[in-house]
C-alpha cells in the first residue's frame, strides 16, 4: 500500500520541509469471514516500508528479489516499523486499529543521510511465537466503497525555516563526532539518549557537551559566507522534571555555546573529571567547568527556548568557531551549551536527542553551506615553448588545465559529500577480469586551437623561423568523464599479465 504523504503536505500548503513530531496510521477491520475454525494464533500486524516501488500490476513474484512475495531485509526494511496492538483473537469487524508510524514517516521527511524512499509499506500479520499466521485479518482497502472507512494516515508537522536556505551553495550534513551532559552527581552519562540544559531544582544545573570531529571534513571546502554558514541543529524534545519531582516552575531559558578549551571524553566525563590518561584523571578547572580554564567566556551563538514550547529544531550558528577549527584542527574540543541567563534559578530540565538517540533523524548534526564544488579551466604560468626540433617560442605562453575547486577529486574522502564528483581514476572490472570502464575526474571537455605562436629556430640548424598553429587551450571542464573500453568476450578467461600490471598502475594512482 502506498501513501502519497509528499502530495498531503505540498496540498496543505506546504513544501517536503517539516519536522514531523507525531504520526498515526489508521485501518479498519472489514467485514469478511473465511469460515476458519482453527484456534487463532496470537499476534499483531506490522507495517514495514518498502525499499523499491510497487504497482498496480506487481504480483507475488514480482518486483521482489526472489520471486517469493517481499522478503525481509531485502525488498524491505525490517527493523524500522509501525506495530498495531496485538490481537489475541478475531477481531470484530468494524473495528479500527491504530500504529505509531511517527519514526517511519521522519525517515520520509529528513534532510540528513538517513533520508528513506516513501517507496510505500508491506502490511504483514507477526505471530508472537514466530510460527504462522492461523488466519487472514481482513482490512479495508483504499477502494473501499465508503471513503470514510478506508485506511489514512495522520501527521503532525511543524514547519520548518532552516536558518540557511543554501540555494546556490551545496548544503552538507556532517554528524557530531561525541556529546553528553554533566550535573552535580557524579555519573557519566555520555552514553543516554538524551542531553540536558537548565535547572531542575533536585539535580542542580546541567550543561551539555557536543564534539565535532574537524579531521573528516576536507581542507579544501569552502564557505559559501563567512558569518552564516555553519549551524548545529538539535531536535528539542521538551522540558523535563528531575526526580524526586519537586515541581519547580517551568521557565524560558536562553541557550548559549562557548568554546570547550579543555580535551574530554563522552564516556569519562562528569561534572569533575573531564577525562584520564591513564591511572590519572584529568580535572575540570572548577566544579562544572570553570570559566577560561575549560571554556571560553564568548557567547559564540544563543537562542531562547520559551515557556511551555513543544519540540522543534534548535539551531546555533557555528560559522566563526568552524572556521578556526578547519585552520586549526588542533584546537577542536568542541562546544559547551549553557543556559545563560538563570542557571542557578531552579527549573525543568531542558531535553534534547543525543548522539545516542534511537531515531536517528533526531540526532545532532552540523549544517554546513558549501561553495560548490566546480571543475574549471585554470591558467598557469606563462612560459616558453619548445617543439621537438628544440624551437623556442619568441614570448612567453600562457596554458590552462582542468582544476578542481571547494572539496572536488579530493584523495581519501567521500565523493557523495561532493556532489558525487570521484577522485582520481576509478575502474571496473567485469567477471572475467575484463576492464569495463574507467572514469577520470576534473578533465578536458572542450578545447580549441590558440592563437599562432611564433617560434624563433635561429640555434636549430637547417630550419627556419615559423607561427606554431599546433598548440590548444581547454574551453571548458567535465567533472567526471568515463569511458567504455572493453568488448565481449566468448568465454571465461583468467587475467592476463597486461590487465594485471594496467590494474596495479590504476590502483597505485588511487593510492597517490
Amino acid at each position: 500500500m502506498y501513501f502519497d504523504m509528499a502530495k498531503a503536505v505540498i496540498d496543505a500548503g506546504l513544501g517536503e520541509n517539516i519536522a514531523v513530531t507525531d504520526s498515526r496510521i489508521n485501518f479498519r477491520i472489514a467485514d469478511l469471514s473465511d469460515g476458519n475454525e482453527a484456534p487463532w494464533v496470537a499476534g499483531r500486524p506490522v507495517l514495514f516500508p518498502l525499499k523499491a516501488a510497487f504497482d498496480a500490476d506487481s504480483t507475488w513474484d514480482a518486483p521482489w528479489e526472489l520471486t517469493k512475495g517481499p522478503q525481509a531485509g531485502i525488498d524491505y526494511y525490517s527493523t524500522l516499523m509501525a506495530e498495531f496492538p496485538k490481537l489475541k483473537k478475531s477481531p470484530e469487524a468494524s473495528q479500527w486499529m491504530q500504529a505509531v508510524a511517527t519514526t517511519m514517516v521522519r525517515y520520509v521527511f529528513t534532510e540528513t543521510y538517513y533520508k528513506k524512499s516513501n517507496n510505500g509499506f508491506v502490511l504483514k500479520y507477526v505471530t508472537e511465537d514466530g510460527s504462522a499466521a492461523s488466519h487472514l485479518v481482513p482490512f479495508a482497502s483504499p477502494e473501499f466503497g465508503d471513503e470514510e472507512f478506508r485506511p489514512f494516515m495522520d501527521i503532525c508537522y511543524l514547519p520548518v525555516e532552516p536558518p540557511i536556505a543554501c540555494e546556490e551553495g551545496n548544503l552538507v550534513i556532517y554528524d557530531i563526532n561525541a556529546d553528553t551532559y554533566i550535573v552535580k552527581d557524579g555519573s557519566v552519562h555520555g552514553a543516554e539518549e538524551h542531553l540536558l540544559v537548565g535547572n531542575s531544582g533536585w539535580d542542580g544545573n546541567s550543561r551539555t557537551l557536543i564534539d565535532f570531529d574537524m579531521s573528516t571534513i576536507n581542507d579544501a571546502i569552502e564557505l559559501f559566507d563567512d558569518t552564516q554558514s555553519v549551524y548545529l541543529r538539535m531536535w528539542y524534545e521538551g522540558a523535563e522534571m528531575a526526580k524526586p519531582y519537586n515541581d519547580p516552575r517551568q521557565m524560558e531559558r536562553t541557550l548559549a555555546a562557548h568554546k570547550i578549551t579543555k580535551s574530554w571524553s563522552e564516556e569519562l566525563a562528569t561534572n569533575k573529571i573531564a577525562t584520564s590518561y591513564g591511572t590519572r584523571n584529568n580535572q575540570w578547572g572548577s566544579e562544572m567547568m570553570g570559566d577560561l580554564t575549560d571554556y571560553d567566556s564568548e557567547v559564540i551563538s544563543a537562542d531562547t527556548i520559551q515557556e511551555g514550547e513543544g519540540p522543534h529544531n534548535f539551531y546555533l550558528n557555528l560559522t566563526s568557531v568552524f572556521r578556526e577549527w578547519k585552520d586549526y584542527t588542533a584546537s577542536d574540543y568542541g562546544i559547551l551549551l549553557k543556559d545563560n541567563q538563570r542557571e542557578d534559578v531552579p527549573g525543568y530540565f531542558l531535553k534534547f536527542a543525543s548522539n545516542n538517540h534511537q531515531d536517528p533523524t533526531k540526532r545532532p548534526y552540523l549544517m554546513v553551506c558549501q561553495k560548490k564544488v566546480s571543475c574549471e579551466p585554470v591558467d598557469e604560468p606563462p612560459r616558453v615553448v619548445y617543439d621537438d626540433d628544440n624551437c623556442v617560442s619568441a614570448e612567453n605562453v600562457t596554458f590552462n588545465s582542468c582544476v578542481a575547486k571547494n572539496g572536488g577529486c579530493e584523495m581519501n574522502d567521500k565523493a557523495e559529500n561532493y556532489g558525487n564528483f570521484a577522485f582520481g581514476v576509478s575502474a571496473l572490472w567485469d567477471s572475467h577480469h575484463e576492464l569495463v570502464s574507467f572514469c577520470k575526474c576534473c578533465v578536458e571537455k572542450e578545447t580549441q586551437p590558440m592563437a599562432a605562436i611564433p617560434m624563433d629556430c635561429s640555434d636549430v640548424e637547417g630550419k627556419s623561423d615559423y607561427d606554431n598553429e599546433s598548440l590548444v587551450e581547454v574551453v571548458s571542464c567535465a567533472c567526471q568523464e568515463c569511458k567504455e573500453v572493453s568488448q565481449e568476450r566468448k568465454k571465461r578467461a583468467a587475467p592476463s599479465k597486461t590487465r594485471l600490471l594496467l590494474r596495479s598502475a590504476l590502483k597505485s594512482m588511487l593510492r597517490k
